[in-house]
């Protein structure tokens, strides 16, 4: 891969669209109905407050005002919450979710737990691009990104596929870390209570976002220290925290870490199942598109310190699109880094 192809997945925005009759005619489909809007990871965590705070809004821009459950589907690293969306869902506009990110890159390398093809959901809009981190507790002895990648650190992660299990396992094999991956901590906060008791020295898979919503004590006080940053670029929250893709030694190590970093841009995507009526999307993303705007939403959103960079199907589509289209070479360097066997 080279710079242009990490370049071109820098898109522009493009605003979700829907015909004029699709509100009338949605109205009562969705009038006295009850959506569920999964999540896939335990509650409490990133995933769960972005969500919620969604689903507190959504539902008075959607016609016939239906009612918005969520409901955490944890497991596999965000997979379970996946197959069970494209596989099981009903494809009629009462299911959809917000899922991993971490899930559109595995599949596209094609691993066989995946059940789904990323190109056949339907999405509906992101919530907002991400920057990933790697944080360590004020007791392990890490002060800097040079101490995490040349020491044995101890680091949680949710499982296969999940960004803090993949992203660390890319920096030992392609920036020479000695990171030592616990799997088994079902959610952010999981981890966060390990490393206060001791158990874990860090933890890698943590967005930006999620550390300003759940850890800014900690970051306040010093007891999380943030060490490394994962992206296409640094997160101008962090400016003088290093990018490990500032890192790589080279240029093929430079462009397997940017497939890797490229599924940051769907941070918190909303999907709906393969086969929705296309009228059906079109009001779903409409109304999404409004929620983003709503002065309620966004005093909500600040309140809960969520970042809302966000923007519609189109783009979501054409991230996966890229992610997909990444040359084989490159493909085959992240499968052997990550253990997914050639599809």
């Amino acid at each position: 891969m080279k710079t242009a192809y990490l370049a071109a997945l820098a898109f522009a925005l493009i605003p979700p669209l829907s015909s004029p009759g699709s509100a009338q005619e949605a109205e009562p489909f969705f009038a006295g109905k009850t959506i569920t809007l999964v999540v896939p990871s335990g509650a409490g965590g990133g995933y769960d407050t972005y969500a919620r705070t969604l689903g507190r809004h959504f539902p008075k821009h959607i016609p016939g005002h239906p009612a918005i459950v969520v409901q955490n589907v944890p497991g596999g690293g965000g997979m379970v919450a996946a197959n069970n969306l494209f596989n099981v869902a009903p494809k009629d506009g009462t299911a959809i979710a917000m899922l991993a990110s971490s899930s559109f890159l595995v599949a596209a390398l094609g691993e066989r737990l995946a059940k789904f093809d990323n190109l056949k959901f339907t999405p509906i809009g992101n919530m907002s691009e991400e920057f990933d981190t790697c944080s360590v507790w004020r007791t392990s002895g890490i002060y800097n990104a040079n101490d995490f990648l040349t020491k044995e650190v101890i680091i949680g992660s949710e499982g296969i596929g999940s960004n803090s299990q993949t992203f660390p396992m890319g920096m030992n094999e392609e920036l020479g870390a000695k990171l030592k991956i616990i799997p088994g901590y079902g959610g952010t906060q999981a981890r966060a209570t390990a490393m206060e008791r001791g158990e874990l020295q860090g933890a890698c898979g943590i967005f930006v976002s999620t550390l300003a919503s759940l850890f800014e004590r900690q970051l306040g006080d010093g007891t999380l220290r943030v060490v490394l940053q994962m992206g296409l670029s640094r997160s101008p929250k962090y400016p003088d925290v290093p990018n490990a893709l500032e890192l790589a030694p080279d240029e093929n190590s430079k462009a397997a870490l940017g497939l890797m970093f490229a599924q940051l841009a769907l941070g918190r995507p909303i999907m709906a199942p393969p086969g929705l009526p296309s009228e059906r999307a079109d009001v779903l993303s409409k109304a999404f598109a409004e929620t983003m705007a709503d002065p309620e939403f966004l005093v909500d959103a600040e309140r809960m310190k969520i970042d809302t960079r966000w923007f519609g199907p189109a783009r979501m589509t054409e991230v996966m699109q890229q992610m997909e289209a990444a040359p084989e070479p490159v493909k085959a360097r992240v499968r052997k880094m990550l253990n997914i066997a050639q599809p």
